[in-house]
């Protein structure tokens, strides 16, 4: 299976072009005869226009003097009946064994309508995932061969290769040193293709924003979710107090004497919504977890991507307004592996996601039912998404202080959320208008003293929370519904 839009085509050159392709790319790369980006994961060459890695975007008005070279064109000529654009930039990816590419989607505001790409050297298996459904098609990509990412394929599905030394077809391949010519026609017009929510044209501008190494999602968990909620807590806990009727609903149909382990259970607030059940919490935050001990409840301090509790043991799992402060699928995934794993056979799990549809038409989409949309988590169902991975802001109240103004607050990189909380490029740090840089922490503090600080979250569109949960092995799901502006579902444990 492949992606809709994507065309394979295999031996489109012959074993001759291609070693005298390979000789020419390593030997400009030896003696920097183009212009040249040493990157973590691969070195890569650039003709025609130089692709920007910091800003995913070329800058038209600066053509490179090395142009396309003449052996490029003779591929061009090969592959004219397969094709219906006219490439004038090329980036060539010189990989060796064991490395690869962060899944992405090419910019839509600065190449047209196909990506093109030849394969010299080695196969090599490329990942293509549908960020919707989460649904992942590995698919093979064979040495002379040409791919051609038009429609889907093109504008939504997100393309990578995983670093390592091998892949696993009929027999496990050993990948060789690899080169791919990926050539793309640059356009000044804006995109308006049929999905904006991976379009940077329809989307304010904004390049989508991209975790692309697993220390990287580590690093923006615990600056833009972990030491918030550390700083915060009690501020966080006081306006949490009101269990959403959903939840006290799925933990009021539960036998009695049942055990659930609620992961990510903030200040406690549904520990003790049954005296006849025993729900034992666990949060990343230890001053959350003080409140909830306090409290009288039984708790533990843990990260959701490794929770130190016996698999097959529980009842019943809960995960509430937590599975959305996960910055990439595959830990999103993971974390509903966990949940799955502590659950015995016929077990129940909940799991509740902010959505991007903060005003959805309930009636008009048949997986959700009718509830109340009165937006008592911090006004959710009030708030307009442009990307579905924001910051979205805390102002935090010290006694005494009046909220002033509020500052602006960069990510990972340095770089400052729009109105929207969207994460623009990597620009740099910008302070806010009264000139104050945000400290190490990610806060700001207004005239007043009061700080502003900024939370992660991936929001979620209809079908990917439940797109997500039918990748995790031995569970079924059950139902998904949509509730004050939140997706929630439930799975089984087979």
């Amino acid at each position: 299976m492949k992606p809709p839009g994507l065309i394979l085509i295999g031996d489109i050159i012959s074993e001759e072009f291609e070693n005298e392709l390979m000789e020419t790319f390593l030997e400009h790369s030896k003696n920097r005869a183009s212009t040249q980006d040493e990157l973590k994961n691969r070195v890569t060459l650039h003709y025609g226009y130089k692709f920007d890695y910091k800003t995913n975007l070329v800058d038209l008005t600066a053509p490179l003097e090395h142009p396309i070279p003449a052996s490029v064109r003779k591929v061009l000529d090969i592959i004219q009946p397969h094709i219906s654009i006219t490439p004038n930039q090329l980036t060539v990816n010189i990989y060796q064994p064991g490395q690869g590419i962060p899944k992405h989607v090419d910019t839509h505001s600065i190449f047209t309508s196909e990506i093109l790409s030849v394969s010299l050297g080695s196969d090599v298996v490329m990942d293509f995932k549908n960020p919707t459904s989460g649904k992942v098609l590995p698919v093979l990509l064979q040495r002379r061969s040409l791919t051609v990412m038009s429609g889907e394929s093109r504008y939504l599905w997100h393309h990578g290769i995983t670093p390592r030394k091998t892949d696993a077809l009929q027999d496990v391949v050993e990948r060789q040193l690899r080169i791919s010519l990926t050539l793309r026609e640059c356009t000044p017009d804006p995109c308006t293709c049929n999905y904006p929510s991976q379009c940077d044209s329809q989307n304010y501008g904004k390049p989508q924003y991209c975790v692309e190494e697993e220390r990287d999602a580590a690093r923006l968990e615990e600056q833009y979710v972990s030491a918030v909620y550390e700083e915060i807590a009690d501020h966080f806990s006081s306006t949490r107090h009101s269990p959403w009727p959903g939840v006290v609903k799925f933990l009021n149909s539960l036998p009695t004497q049942s055990l659930v382990v609620d992961v990510g259970c903030g200040n406690g607030k549904y520990l003790g919504v049954r005296g006849d059940i025993t729900v034992i919490g666990n949060d990343n935050s230890y001053n959350l977890c003080s409140i909830c001990q306090d409290r009288g409840h039984e708790v533990f301090a843990c990260n959701a991507l490794n929770i130190p509790l016996r698999a097959g043991t529980c009842d019943s799992v809960i995960c509430i307004a937590m599975l959305h402060h996960i910055t990439t699928t595959q830990r999103r995934i993971t974390v509903l592996e966990n949940l799955a794993g502590l659950l015995l056979p016929g077990g129940l799990g909940l799991v509740t996601v902010w959505a991007q549809e903060q005003h959805l038409d309930l009636e008009s989409t048949e997986s959700c039912k009718p509830c109340p949309t009165d937006g008592t988590e911090e006004g959710v169902g009030r708030r307009h998404f442009n990307s579905q991975d924001v910051f979205v802001d805390w102002q935090h109240k010290k006694p005494g202080t009046v909220p002033g103004k509020s500052g602006t607050v960069p990510d990972k990189s340095g770089t400052v959320p729009d109105k929207s909380g969207t994460v623009p490029d990597k620009s740099g740090t910008v302070p806010d208008k009264s000139g104050t840089v945000p400290d190490k922490s990610g806060t700001v503090p207004d005239k007043s003293g009061t700080k502003l600080y900024y939370r992660y979250y991936h929001v979620f569109v209809e079908g990917e929370l439940a797109g997500l949960i039918r990748q995790v092995p031995g569970v079924e799901l059950v139902q998904v519904t949509y509730e004050k502006a939140n997706w929630c579902a439930v799975f089984r444990k087979l």
